[in-house]
């Protein structure tokens, strides 16, 4: 939730109200009426921040936000861009009124909800899907209607771990709001991601991102899988201090239940074609052991568990040459295992941290529509070449 002092302009009583006409207003939600009657009984002038609202409430950051913006849509918190005297901008800053309020000539610009900015139109899938933009994902983001992608796999930048031209720092906070407001329901958001050491500690970073989609934005933690690679950058030394680090986490978020699963069945199983050894037995109320039907034939296959094998290196991850002058590409086989769990053909894909293209290129090659975002110029321009000699497997897209 992003800061920003809230102003309480209410009448100066020593109790608080709210008008009745609100309170009967079928458009504001309930949370919406709580924070307004919490922002109404604060003393004249007492100011708070926003961002520090979920500790006055037990709904989730992203429940709190959605209700916050209601407030500001409807004019009864007026929304205000603050900048400096050189005209920098600075943030935000909110007024609270008893009352829907008209803005002024010499007031501030106000910013309105983000669901009827101009610029999210009935046509946002023509001019969106299937691009890829060379700016931060936050101004893609914003052009998106809400419940828009069916599914996000991206990797975000692991702290200081890579530089990536200068743009390894990123508004996480922000973007995960983002992400959550664009997702459909039953959507997915898979967060590849991996820690850093700082000043003798691993830092937690993925477990803390984890849990703010979780705690903070109301998203189910459906998966939590781990991608083992079949080396490392820096093999531990005899003497050293810790093992090898060969692994990253990938959380696979969810809207609700997912609208898609197909799961991968690749595990070989041993005794394939077989049912139980014998005669089988189970347990009846009494506890006694009573003979029972034999099981199923064992399938040839079965799902693969969750930790994900794959080569990386030069040639493993992908046979496009171009693609290694990207410093941490994803294998395209992880993409593609991704993309056919949890979409199906047709789907819109985003990656809001598209680095090579490895996702948006897989998307592409499996019939699912792709948008992009990559702030990094040359590494856009890598994309735009990818792209450009990847063909969809079907020509409906």
């Amino acid at each position: 939730m992003e800061s920003g002092r809230i102003q309480n302009l209410s009448t100066d009583y020593n109790y608080s109200t709210v008008p009745t006409k609100i309170l009967n207003d079928n458009r504001l939600s309930a949370t919406a009426k709580g924070i307004l009657a919490f922002l109404l009984s604060l003393p004249k002038n007492h100011n708070i921040n926003k961002k520090d609202l979920p500790k006055y409430f037990k709904e989730g950051y992203f429940a709190l936000n959605n209700a916050f913006e209601e407030l500001v849509k409807h004019r009864i918190i007026h929304k205000i861009e603050v900048r400096d005297k050189k005209g920098h901008y600075k943030g935000y800053e909110y007024i609270v009124h008893e009352f829907p309020k008209k803005r002024y000539g010499d007031q501030k610009k106000v910013i309105p909800n983000r669901s009827i900015r101009k610029s999210v139109e009935n046509n946002s899938e023509v001019k969106l899907v299937n691009q890829i933009f060379n700016e931060d994902c936050l101004v893609t983001m914003s052009k998106m209607p809400d419940e828009f992608i069916d599914m996000v796999l991206t990797s975000p930048p692991y702290g200081s771990i890579r530089h990536y031209n200068g743009n390894n720092k990123f508004e996480f906070e922000k973007i995960a709001v983002e992400l959550t407001r664009i997702i459909k329901t039953g959507g997915i958001i898979v967060w590849v991601v991996g820690d850093e050491v700082k000043h003798g500690s691993e830092t937690g970073t993925p477990f803390k991102q984890a849990l703010f989609f979780k705690e903070r934005c109301g998203l189910r933690i459906h998966d939590s899988l781990i991608w083992n690679k079949n080396t490392c950058t820096y093999p531990a030394k005899p003497n050293g201090l810790r093992y090898s680090q060969c692994f990253e986490y990938m959380f696979v978020f969810s809207k609700g239940a997912p609208a898609v699963v197909n799961l991968i069945c690749d595990k070989p199983n041993r005794w394939a074609g077989t049912t139980n050894f014998g005669q089988k037995t189970d347990r009846d109320e009494n506890d006694q052991l009573v003979p029972v039907k034999k099981f199923k034939p064992i399938p040839e296959y079965s799902p693969r568990t969750n930790i994900w094998r794959y080569v990386t290196g030069n040639g493993y991850s992908t046979e496009d040459k171009i693609a290694h002058q990207h410093p941490a590409i994803f294998p395209e086989q992880l993409a593609s295992d991704h993309i056919l769990t949890w979409t199906n053909e047709g789907d819109i894909v985003y990656d809001c941290f598209a680095g090579s293209g490895t996702v948006l290129k897989m998307s592409k090659q499996h019939d699912r529509k792709y948008i992009g975002s990559e702030i990094v110029k040359d590494y856009f321009d890598l994309i735009v070449k990818r792209l450009s000699i990847c063909p969809y497997s079907k020509s409906t897209l």
